[in-house]
């Protein structure tokens, strides 16, 4: 008997015997360490690479043709299963087989996805997945098979593709993910130990993806949303947002009840009321339902790993309520405000209170940490205050500057409580890199102070006098270019029809160059009131 059958022996009698779940078993499966696994499938990829691509432009037309593909791609599948699943394979020959099982999956996912529809490729191809991933015996692969099988399962149901999810609404077809999920945990309790860990690994990729979708369905979360972009929060209150949102609440309501039956001192008040808010969270913002569903399975069974995804799947949905246009900011921050206070409070009445050995004599008790607080509060209370009072003279003795705004792309008129800007400048030769001296921009200003753009300075370059009337105002690196003081204006939300008659930027410019963004004004030079 080989190291590996004895290694499963052993692995299938602790959870025969309750010391292991299957979630546990199936992380001590591998017998390798994963990063020589790592290292070594590096260096078996990197050689198979010339290999395929020898054999990809050899092959190219064969699989173009009608069977071609058919032929090709069960052959690469067939080889890479039969590597994979032997017993005293050398780790090098058998990550060889990882590339065949992707070229061979591509081959025949081409052809499958040229003759049907998507939904029925889709389909094929899902239940491919799944019969490949019990085939194979590596429980790393099988988490990616699930991952890539439950994908896959989401395209063949949903009507407009993956890429709906852009549009900001949770998908039933995800909903639809979580129901197998569980009824594969129930199929691993009432199974052997060799069937429940083949499905471990199958289902935590499963569920993965399902809460990387879920995620992904309430767009970009805070502060990522404005640094790289992405689709806003847009659920609805009426129809179908409002069945997304009592559905999100039965599931979050039916995760703590049994995490209730499953951990007795999950029973106490103060854990009932964390419960309470977090189901609350969860009408308000529809995919979290399904997220603190797979949270309280996973923490209930010991999938701690799982448990984690599902939390960071969880905090990123709440992030993304900041995008909620049809909500308020004012009615936004109420929400989080007052949950994130009470949560904090059960968190500290919580707290495991420890007492000390022996309590330290007055003397040595060190008063140096509680004389930094109000230090620090100090200082920072001055550096703001020197802040104020730099914008403050700006805009008490700066000149008066009128700037035209570009044409505005309509779909960045308006997000919420900001616009977007865009002024009308020569284009800057020079991209902004750390430590580089901001250009320049020189202004004609005429008697109603509206600024006429007429070249740009680089720094180093000797600048010409002025003539009257010029202006020398800095530029300012944002996002990989260089602004005129910023790109956004905020506003009070509610008053996007006002802002949007905005065609020129006012400043305050002082005699060095610097300036500062005071407010916008109609093309009759009236001023917009905030």
């Amino acid at each position: 008997m080989s190291a590996r059958d004895r290694w499963t022996q052993v692995m299938d009698a602790a959870v025969a015997e309750g010391l292991l779940t299957q979630a546990q078993a199936a992380d001590r499966a591998e017998e390798r360490p994963w990063p020589v696994v790592l290292l070594t499938a590096l260096g078996a990829w990197l050689a198979v690479v010339p290999l395929v691509g020898f054999f990809g432009v050899l092959l190219f037309d064969v699989v173009k043709e009608a069977s071609g593909a058919y032929v090709i791609g069960p052959a690469c599948l067939l080889g890479a299963v039969a590597v994979l699943r032997g017993r005293r394979m050398p780790l090098f020959v058998e990550q060889l087989a990882v590339p065949g099982l992707l070229v061979g999956g591509c081959v025949l996912a081409f052809g499958l996805y040229r003759d049907l529809r998507g939904h029925y490729a889709s389909a094929v191809l899902a239940v491919l997945t799944l019969g490949v991933a019990a085939a194979v015996p590596r429980a790393w692969l099988g988490a990616w098979l699930g991952a890539l099988a439950a994908w896959l399962t989401s395209m063949a149901l949903m009507s407009h593709g993956w890429s709906h999810l852009a549009d900001g609404y949770v998908r039933w077809e995800l909903h639809m993910l979580l129901p197998v999920w569980l009824g594969t945990l129930f199929a691993q309790r009432v199974s052997g130990p060799q069937v429940a860990l083949a499905l471990e690994s199958m289902a935590a990729g499963w569920v993965l993806s399902a809460v990387a979708g879920l995620a992904a369905s309430s767009g970009m979360t805070f502060l990522a949303g404005a640094a790289i972009g992405g689709p806003l929060w847009n659920f609805g209150w009426q129809g179908e947002g409002l069945v997304e949102r009592i559905v999100s609440v039965m599931l979050a309501t039916a995760g703590f009840a049994w995490l209730g039956f499953a951990w007795p001192s999950a029973r106490r008040l103060a854990w009932g009321i964390a419960a309470l808010v977090c189901v609350v969270l969860a009408g308000v913002m529809p995919a979290l339902g399904d997220l603190l569903l797979v949270l309280a399975v996973c923490a209930g069974t010991g999938r701690w790993r799982l448990a984690s995804a599902a939390g960071l799947g969880a905090a990123w949905v709440v992030g993304a309520f900041y995008y909620a246009i049809q909500v308020p900011l004012a009615h936004k921050a109420v929400v989080l405000v007052t949950a994130g206070a009470v949560l904090g409070a059960i968190a500290w009445l919580m707290r495991p209170r420890r007492t000390p050995l022996a309590a330290p004599s007055q003397g040595e008790r060190h008063a140096g940490p509680s004389a930094l607080v109000p230090v620090t509060v100090a200082l920072c209370l001055l550096v703001v205050n020197i802040g104020i009072w730099q914008k403050e003279s700006v805009i008490a003795h700066g000149r008066t500057v009128l700037v035209e705004l570009a044409p505005l792309d309509p779909r960045s008129l308006a997000q919420g409580d900001y616009m977007a800007l865009n002024f009308r400048l020569p284009p800057v030769a020079a991209r902004p890199s750390p430590n580089a001296m901001p250009p320049h921009v020189v202004v004609q200003v005429d008697e109603r102070d509206v600024a006429t753009p007429l070249r740009i300075e680089l720094a180093g370059e000797e600048a010409p006098v002025l003539a009257p009337g010029e202006l020398r105002i800095a530029l300012t690196a944002k996002d990989g270019r260089w602004v005129l003081v910023t790109d956004a204006w905020f506003f009070k939300e509610g008053d996007a029809a006002r802002f949007a008659a905005a065609r020129y930027g006012e400043f305050r410019i002082t005699p060095d160059g610097d300036a500062l963004l005071v407010g916008l004004r109609d093309t009759a030079l009236v001023p917009i009131s905030p």
